[in-house]
């Protein structure tokens, strides 16, 4: 199960990258991807309002970046389970971002929110290689 879902939410990024990454001229980002379920009492808009405030976050800082939130539409279905994506242009970008978001602590109280709303059990850092695109 968790290999289907690590695989799908994979193809809609790559897949959803496409035009992210046209902007850039690159082909390889790096990403992070959060493994979650939203903890009761919350709901799916309560994770949206948390992606809200990292988009604000990266407003104010002037940082690029895009995020997505993959549920499963298939398969064994949890209906509380998410992964939350977060992509950046390079490395620099989303190295600047971890500094400021967690050690810095300019993040401290959206992670705070997330932390309530979420329940995760995995983080990986990736790296998405496009190989094509059809425009």
């Amino acid at each position: 199960m968790k290999f289907l879902k690590g695989a799908t939410a994979t193809f809609i990024l790559i897949f959803s990258l496409n035009s992210f990454s046209q902007n850039t001229g690159a082909t390889t980002f790096p990403a992070e991807i959060w493994y979650c379920e939203i903890n009761e009492g919350f709901s799916m808009q309560d994770v949206r309002d948390v992606s809200m405030g990292v988009k604000k976050f990266s407003e104010e800082n002037g940082m690029k970046g895009t995020q997505y939130l993959t549920t499963t539409f298939m398969g064994s279905m949890n209906p509380k389970a998410f992964e939350l994506m977060t992509a950046w242009p390079s490395f620099e970008v989303m190295g600047k971002g971890f500094d400021d978001f967690f050690t810095a602590g300019a993040g401290n109280q959206v992670f705070a929110r997330w932390a309530e709303v979420t329940s995760c059990d995995k983080r990986e850092l990736v790296t998405i290689e496009r190989t094509w695109s059809i425009d």
